[in-house]
């Protein structure tokens, strides 16, 4: 997905199309979408997200599909490195010898006091 601003900048500019070619001001938009006309200014510029419920209006305000407000926005799942709540460390034969020394080492102190 791309950034935040990004992908308020590209629906701003799906918005800002979509009213000029309908041929109304931003202040018929907010009328017909039912919000504060500075909220148009600010979708428009991508200064702002609209909640779900105000992109739907919005869309229907401009006579448009919902998804030609988006278009030009695309999400891209990340590749799963790992599983959530694990670490996956690769198999290391000299760092497996290492650690076994360590653990052995420390089985030698275990139960002993150190003498003052």
């Amino acid at each position: 997905m791309p950034p935040p601003d990004e992908l308020r900048e590209r629906f701003g500019i799906n918005l800002r199309q979509g009213r000029k070619e309908l041929g109304v001001s931003q202040e018929e938009l907010a009328f017909r979408a039912d919000v504060a006309p500075s909220a148009v200014g600010l979708f428009e510029l991508g200064k702002k997200t609209p909640r779900i419920d105000t992109f739907i209006r919005l869309a229907g305000a401009v006579e448009r599909k919902p998804s030609e407000l988006t278009a030009g926005i695309l999400w891209m799942p990340a590749e799963v490195v790992g599983t959530p709540g694990s670490f996956d460390v690769p198999e290391d034969p000299e760092l497996e010898a290492e650690v076994a020394e360590l653990r052995g080492g420390a089985r030698k102190f275990r139960g002993k006091r150190a003498k003052r």
